[in-house]
């Protein structure tokens, strides 16, 4: 069997939770390195994981032996700087999302990464939940009838977890907006097609100082006619789980996926309801990596493009610009927001 080496870039929490955990399970990845800003967070992850080597500077990193393949982690405001140092070297990469803050730097991947001829993959993990993958399937298959109304929302409390809390600044992390409610943008997108309009409304709650709003409630009005209701939320107690929710409603019939919730994907429709189980043994974070994986050594086309993830984030970033300027905003963007 060929292995694939990877070099994992950030040693955040989603990446000692998620990322390094699916990586070190899969049978065709070696991780060859393990780059953290902490030698001995490096060192502690590569004995952890059983990672080659650790290293604190990715020039040093691209340059080991045996690496095809970069995962990178690190917060949204390096990825551009990562991302293309990454294919200056030669190397296929998968980023977390979102792709950036700035639609050009988002372009500039795109564009190196196609005059390579590297694979680039933005890791919006809900095309490979399964509750939500499962969803999609019915929703094609007409369960419900033709999609209308959509209500989605993501809420959790404020990630003071972060790097010396670069969520707080709107030019770091975009806010709620761009750093959470892009999830569901970015399924929406998947499920109903192109977004056409976007009003939003939101604020500053949890930190006076901070310029990120930290709550978001946006109307996205699709080409297709249908409407979609997105919140996201950093404003929750401390210690409140992350909860996730998704309705759809059709012609025929209602569709939820509700993460807190016994049964975590259900319809309903006229005369009864019907509950679904997903019974695959893992998230959608190995999924979304074993992916990727896949696509390299087969030489595919992954199923989240810089492309497609140009298209949530120029969304999102609607989104801020309607709260700024207190009217619905019209896609294409002309301009950067950020």
């Amino acid at each position: 069997m060929r292995k694939i080496g990877v070099l994992v870039v950030g040693t955040g929490m989603i990446s000692v939770n998620e990322h390094l955990p699916a990586l070190a399970r899969m049978p065709n990845v070696e991780i060859v390195g393990i780059v953290s800003r902490s030698r001995s967070r490096a060192e502690e992850l590569a004995r952890k994981f059983n990672a080659k080597k650790a290293f604190t500077d990715l020039d040093e990193a691209l340059k080991a032996e045996g690496v095809e393949v970069v995962d990178i982690t690190r917060p949204t405001y390096e990825h551009k700087e990562c991302v293309l140092r990454a294919f200056e070297y030669g190397k296929h990469v998968i980023v977390e999302k979102p792709i950036a803050l700035k639609l050009s730097d988002a372009r500039e991947m795109i564009n190196t990464a196609k005059r390579k001829g590297l694979k680039f993959m933005v890791a919006h993990v809900l095309r490979f939940w399964p509750e939500y993958v499962k969803a999609k399937e019915l929703i094609e298959s007409g369960a419900i009838g033709e999609p209308r109304i959509a209500r989605a929302y993501r809420q959790l409390e404020y990630p003071t977890w972060s790097y010396k809390m670069w969520h707080k600044d709107i030019l770091k992390s975009g806010g709620v907006a761009v750093d959470l409610s892009i999830h569901d943008i970015d399924y929406l997108r998947w499920v109903m097609g192109e977004v056409d309009t976007v009003y939003a409304q939101g604020g500053v709650y949890v930190f006076k100082d901070a310029t990120a709003y930290d709550y978001v409630h946006m109307l996205l009005k699709f080409k297709s006619g249908a409407i979609a209701y997105v919140e996201g939320s950093w404003i929750m107690p401390k210690g409140y789980p992350l909860h996730m929710y998704l309705e759809v409603a059709g012609t025929n019939g209602l569709l939820t996926v509700d993460n807190l919730s016994t049964a975590g994907l259900k319809v309903f429709k006229s005369g009864g309801q019907v509950s679904y189980s997903t019974p695959v043994p893992e998230n959608g974070y190995y999924l979304e990596l074993k992916h990727f994986i896949d696509c390299v050594i087969n030489d595919k086309e992954p199923l989240v493009t810089g492309e497609e993830a140009l298209k949530s984030l120029e969304v999102a970033l609607a989104s801020i610009k309607s709260i700024r300027e207190g009217r619905p905003v019209k896609l294409p963007l002309t301009e950067e927001v950020l």
